[in-house]
């Protein structure tokens, strides 16, 4: 199974309501909604300098 290509709502469908899902496909769904979940860093501009007045 593909779960890049999986729906959040399909993720979660498989995580938490489908009784039948076997356990590897109910971890891997998991992890995946964890994957989309994690937060981005972010960007510094290190371009701009600081000026101190004189």
């Amino acid at each position: 199974m593909n779960w890049k290509k999986a729906t959040l709502g399909q993720l979660y469908e498989i995580a938490f309501n489908d009784d039948g899902a076997a356990p590897i496909y109910k971890n891997n769904a998991l992890a995946e909604i964890q994957r989309r979940r994690k937060r981005h860093m972010s960007k510094v501009n290190h371009k701009i300098k600081a000026v101190y007045p004189r």
